[in-house]
Parts: C-alpha cells; structure tokens; sequence
C-alpha cells in the first residue's frame, strides 16, 4: 500500500493505493493551513480504508516548486513517516503531477505554477513511443519567454491566474489548449501513479537528503558557514564524472554513427532526437526510436554497429573540452577520489581516458553494462560512490545531461553541470552551472560538499 502526499500549493491532495487501485483519496483548498490541516486529514483516510500506518509500504511525495510552506510541511511530513515507518520514499516534481494526467493526448504538456514577481515556474512533458519524457526541465521563467518557445500545439495545465491563460491565448492563439481549472486540478492518485514506477524500479530516494525542489531558494535557507569545520568537513570527498559531453566533446561523433546506423534501417534520426535521447543508455535510446518491443538481439546488433563506428571516429580526434584536464589534476593533487560513471560501454570509456592519458586518476570506472537502469536512474552514480567508499553526500557529479543531473539528485548528491550540450533552464536542478569548466577552482567544489551537508 502506497501514500502519495502532495501539499506543494493550496491545493492539498491525499491518496491511498493499493495494487494500482486508488483506495481513497482528499484533495481540498487549504490556504496556508498546512501544518494543522495535512496530518488529521491523513488519519483521516486510514480511518475510512481501516489500516493502520504500519501498513503503508511506500511513500511518494510531490516535492516542489511550490509554496514554501507547504513544500516543507509535506516534504518533512514524507521523510517523518518513512524514518519512523522503515519505508522507501519517492520525491515528484509536483510539475509532472500536475502534467501526468493528460499524458495519453500524445501532445506536449505545459503545466504552468504562478511564482510571482511576473514569474512562473514550468517543465514540458511528453508522451513520445509510449514513454513519459520530460523535455523541458523545470525552470523559472516568464510567460512571454515560455510563448516564444512554443512551436506546436501544446497543452497547458497547473495552478495559474486568468491574466496568464489571457496571455497565452492572445500570443499562441491555436498553438494553446488552455484546460479549465477543474481539468487542471491536481490530485494525488497521479503521484501516486508516477511514484509507484519508480518503487517498482527500486529507484528510491534517500530520506535523509530528500529536499523540496525550490526553484527561487528562500532567503531562510541560506546556509551558513561556520568557523573551523572546514578541515573536518572536506575530509572525505569525491568528484563523479561522466564522460560524454563533459571530458570532452563525442556528441557529433555520436550523432553521425547513431545517423548512419539507422540511416540502414530506414529511421530518419535527428539532432533533436539525439538531444532528446543524450546521456541514455543503448537500450534504451534503441526502443525510443524503434520502438519498445524492439527484440533483444537487433538491440545488439543495432549497438555494436553504432560503437564500431562510433570508434573509429573517435580515435582519429579525441580532443578534450576546456578546463578539464587542468581540473582533474588538480583535484588529485587535493585528494579527491575520482569516479568515472558513463552510460557509453567500458570499450569507449578505455578508449577516451587512455587517449587523453588520464586512465589513471580514477579509482573507479562504471560502464553502462555494469547497471540495470540507466540516467536517470541514480544506480550508475550510487555504484560509484560505493566503490569509492565514500557517502553520497560527499559526491559532487559533473553532468552535461538533463539525465544525468536528475540521476545526481536522486542518488543524494551534489551536481556541477556544465552546459556543453543543454542550456541554463534544462540544468536548473543542478546545484551550479557554469558554461565551462575552466571557470571553476577546487575551492568552489570543497565549497559545494560543505554547503550541502549543512555547514
């Protein structure tokens, strides 16, 4: 039996399931009422249903953005139980709730939450060869920054004003299907859906370093850094790397083999298609394209053309991208373990580190074939970790990816993104960005582990 809280605006939404079948389920306007109202209600739905809490087996929670104090009300409600309770928790962007139900249209969906300052806070989604996708990450931005990249017909959804709907239609006139607010309402039962998924993959979150997804930080959770605790803060660290797109540029050599091995079967394959798809493994980048019930032996027929040629490429100009070596050697010289977890396969990762002579900084290389998920699965990332034997929470992972950065946070990390091959908004889960590595000191990383574990 699952719990699926979601307290992220004044909508609050509760919901038991059991089996995939939605027990019971309150959603109701609850201002700023939170703290009072959300625990009784809670009670309230074991009641009707007849268990108890013990019998909970998971809890999903909807972690932001939102309000403030709703978000910690609920966040900090999730990790309670699951602490007290010994269960797995599921953190949500209460953006893909407020997206999910209208999955099945097919089109891309907007959901739209009202942050104020004349901002608004917003993903895109998409179902795309039956798979739920994020195409945009979650972002804050402006109404008439968000219009001017909308190409289709979109649907939008979510908490908004009646301006911001007048908006939209005034500047996307056909391209917007704007849903009433009793279709936009947000409900439990789709969380509980979403999170499900994942305790089904045993991809899980770490209850002692879930935290609201704040888009706009409050000023109160500033962290402050205290005198003396430097020394015994920084002395177990590690930097996790991924390959692709951050040590050094193989995106074209990708796109070229991925373009002319599909080019054989006849499946025109784009550069929005290979950005779409950036940072996944084979497989699973295979079944998106060709479809899901691809068999298991074109798969690899399919893969093991792509590397050949992808190979031969590569080792006729490996060329890494600024600031990285310089960066790697550095934190050797202060005692970093050093990670490499790539989804390319361990032939690749040999290949690149030992053209670039830097094979041996890394006490730990984890391939693709070594995990059975992919980004953005946390299981590449927390394998690492593990071998390194260090805590998660003392990992910082430097991503490029959407995937990857989504896979960071779920494994209880920090993450540097460099925006090599996405920009600043699709990063933004991120805990900083930079356009390139060069422009930062091992000073900034021993900062970011600090910081993180609550200097």
């Amino acid at each position: 039996m699952q719990l699926a809280i979601d307290t992220s605006t004044d909508t609050a939404s509760v919901a038991i399931v059991q089996n995939s079948q939605v027990l019971a389920e309150l959603t109701w306007h609850c201002e700023q009422n939170h703290t009072t109202e959300l625990f009784p209600r809670l009670l309230q739905l074991l009641s009707q249903v007849k268990l108890s809490p013990e019998s909970i087996s998971g809890i999903i929670v909807a972690k932001g953005p939102g309000s403030f104090n709703g978000l910690r009300v609920g966040v900090s409600t999730a990790k309670g139980l699951a602490f007290s309770l010994g269960r797995p928790i599921i953190g949500i962007s209460t953006l893909e709730v407020a997206a999910y139900p209208h999955a099945e249209t097919g089109l891309p969906v907007c959901p739209i939450f009202n942050a104020g300052r004349g901002e608004i806070a917003t993903a895109i989604y998409q179902k795309r060869n039956k798979r739920w996708c994020q195409l945009v990450a979650e972002h804050i931005t402006t109404v008439d920054a968000l219009c001017s990249q909308i190409t289709t017909k979109t649907i939008f959804c979510g908490d908004f004003t009646p301006s911001i709907a007048t908006q939209l239609s005034k500047q996307l006139k056909q391209k917007a299907i704007i849903l009433p607010p009793a279709a936009r309402l947000r409900r439990a039962s789709f969380l509980a859906e979403l999170g499900l998924k994942r305790l089904e993959a045993g991809d899980y979150d770490n209850p002692a370093t879930l935290q609201p997804l704040y888009l706009r930080r409050p000023s109160i959770t500033k962290p402050k850094r205290r005198q003396g605790m430097e020394t015994k803060l920084s002395l177990e660290k590690a930097i996790i790397w991924d390959m692709d797109g951050v040590i050094a540029d193989t995106a074209p050599c990708h796109l070229k083999a991925w373009q002319q091995v599909f080019q054989k079967r006849g499946v025109k394959f784009t550069e929005e298609d290979f950005k779409h798809n950036f940072g996944q493994r084979n497989d699973t980048i295979i079944r998106n394209v060709r479809g899901q019930d691809t068999s298991q032996s074109e798969i690899e027929a399919i893969s093991r053309e792509k590397e050949n040629s992808f190979r031969n490429m590569v080792r006729q100009k490996i060329k890494p991208l600024p600031g990285v070596i310089n960066l790697i050697k550095l934190l050797a010289e202060h005692k970093f373990k050093m990670a490499l977890a790539s989804s390319a396969p361990i032939e690749n990762i040999r290949l690149l580190i030992t053209g670039l002579d830097i094979n041996s900084y890394f006490q730990a290389i984890i391939s693709g074939k070594e995990v059975t998920e992919g980004k953005p699965n946390p299981q590449g990332f927390r394998l690492a970790a593990q071998r390194l034997g260090v805590k998660p929470e003392n990992c910082i992972v430097v991503e490029d990816a959407v995937a990857g950065v989504t896979a960071a946070k779920r494994a209880g990390m920090c993450c540097l993104a460099v925006t090599n091959t996405h920009p600043r908004r699709s990063l933004s889960e991120a805990d900083l960005i930079v356009d390139t590595l060069e422009a930062i000191s091992v000073n900034d990383l021993e900062r970011l582990i600090n910081i993180d574990i609550g200097a």
